[in-house]
């Protein structure tokens, strides 16, 4: 009897360490579990874990080749280089273009472009554009002033309102002025003397003016023979 149990001790025992050096036992899921000292190079399938230096398959799985490239089909017109980017294609354009979507256009130059009175053309980035001064915006490819200044003024019967001078913006209330009665401040500005520069009522060389106005600005200021003559300081047809 104590032969038969010495025998069956000595089996386990070997069993045991044959176990041991194939390094690990199964895990209740099927996968394998770490071993021992024994160097296990295979890997266990079906579970998370790893046996040895093994790598587990049966987790998350990589598939191979990768998405296709948002690049694809994008030749940038010819004239640039495609990047595959986190927000998808673009392009980046030789010299003298400049991207737009996935294309690379030619860029655009000021010539024959007119941005009003108040703006000026500019090339950015490729595109050319007008700038307008403060309280102007673009319409209809011209700088115009935002709002009218005017829409707020409220001005007498006998004053006009002038939205704008000089590109800025004004609003202001200026007396109403009437030299018909004087040809040389005649509205055609035939000899183009009017614009911008003083002229008198009557005889232009003379100073102070020969003639009076229909309805004469005050003292120093012109008027100027727009739609609606309007008095301005130190400007247009002076009279007494």
């Amino acid at each position: 009897m104590v032969l038969r149990i010495a025998s069956l001790f000595a089996f386990l025992v070997l069993t045991q360490c044959g176990e041991d050096a194939a390094g690990g036992t199964a895990g209740p899921d099927g996968g394998g579990i770490a071993g021992g000292s024994g160097s296990g190079g295979g890997s266990a399938t079906g579970g998370a874990s790893t046996g040895g230096g093994g790598s587990a398959s049966g987790g998350t799985a990589s598939g191979g080749g990768g998405a296709p490239s948002s690049c694809a089909g994008v030749s940038c017109s010819g004239q640039g280089t495609c990047i595959d980017g986190d927000a998808g294609a673009t392009c980046k354009c030789n010299p003298g273009f400049h991207a737009v979507g996935v294309e690379c256009k030619a860029d655009e130059t000021c010539a024959g472009v007119s941005c009003g009175n108040c703006g000026q053309c500019k090339v950015v980035g490729g595109v050319a554009a007008c700038e307008c001064p403060k309280d102007y915006q673009v319409v209809n490819g011209k700088c115009q002033l935002a709002t009218d200044p005017c829409a707020s003024a409220n001005c007498a019967s006998d004053e006009a309102c002038v939205p704008e001078a000089h590109c800025q913006a004004l609003g202001a209330c200026v007396k109403k002025c009437d030299c018909s009665n004087c040809g040389n401040c005649g509205p055609d500005n035939s000899d183009g003397k009017w614009d911008d520069m003083q002229e008198y009522c009557g005889n232009p060389k003379a100073q102070p003016a020969t003639k009076s106005c229909a309805k004469p600005c005050p003292a120093g200021q012109g008027c100027l023979p727009f739609a609606t003559p309007i008095c301005w300081p130190m400007e247009g047809c002076l009279s007494l």
